[in-house]
């Protein structure tokens, strides 16, 4: 099944029908979230107060939408149109296969997916984790499983590896797939970074068999590269908040290769 269609993804984007104030429960919950994401932030508590309210006036201001007390499918639409303009977007055709990873992976860092509502928490996470959330979910891993998928859909072909939640996982998959590259081989120059192609997979090595962070890697040397993460943060940390772009040293990680 398409990703789009999985339940897990609908249950973020399909209305859920008419909410206005005395409403509660998951729902609300939604929209609290995403006024948060959208900078009109109200406590997350499930229930339509007057502080919701009043962020909803606020957003809906600002977005030009006619609000007369009630999230209806305009609104709704509105909040959640960045997962919406991410889950439907249509890569190029005839891209090589990391080359869509990559212009998938672009996308999502376009509209910069944070956490909401605490650690490891809100609407971008449950996607990523296909709807889980809370403070053991990491989700770097997700991040990179998600897009891989989106980009085999576009191609229409196999994910190179399975995916999963936890870097060893994916690990684990690319030496299976003959598609591990150790970094000292990346950075040694042997192979090299030109092995990986225009996109690929890098896993940071806490130890020979254990890997604690992952993203996408591109335009590196023996030396260096740029990287599309997610859970990270302007430290570059393995449990941080959001999608992000940063540059990191080719030595320190391992790598998948996708082409």
């Amino acid at each position: 099944m398409p990703l789009q269609d999985q339940s897990f993804v609908r249950r973020e984007l399909d209305f859920p029908g008419a909410l206005r104030q005395g409403a509660s429960g998951a729902a609300v919950k939604r929209v609290q979230e995403w006024l948060g994401f959208h900078g009109n932030g109200t406590p997350i508590d499930g229930k339509f107060g007057p502080g919701t309210e009043r962020a909803l006036q606020g957003f809906a201001a600002r977005k030009r939408i006619a609000y007369a007390g009630e999230v209806g499918p305009a609104l709704w639409a509105a909040l959640t149109e960045p997962m919406a303009r991410v889950i439907a977007a249509a890569a190029p055709a005839n891209k090589p296969y990391p080359q869509l990873v990559r212009w998938f992976a672009e996308q999502h860092l376009s509209v910069h997916p944070i956490e909401i509502g605490g650690a490891n928490r809100g609407p971008w996470v449950r996607l990523y984790m296909k709807g889980s959330e809370g403070d053991s979910m990491l989700w770097c891993a997700g991040f990179v499983s998600t897009v891989l998928r989106q980009a085999a859909e576009r191609a229409q072909r196999a994910m190179p590896i399975a995916g999963s939640f936890g870097c060893d996982e994916l690990a684990a998959q690319a030496r299976a797939a003959g598609r591990f590259l150790a970094g000292r081989t990346v950075a040694g120059g042997s192979p090299g970074f030109g092995a990986l192609g225009a996109c690929s997979v890098f896993l940071v090595r806490k130890s020979a068999s254990d890997w604690v962070h992952t993203g996408f890697a591109f335009d590196g040397n023996a030396e260096s590269f740029l990287s599309i993460e997610g859970n990270t943060d302007h430290k570059g940390s393995a449990n941080g908040f959001e999608v992000a772009q940063r540059a990191r040293k080719t030595a320190a990680c391992d790598f998948i290769r996708l082409g």
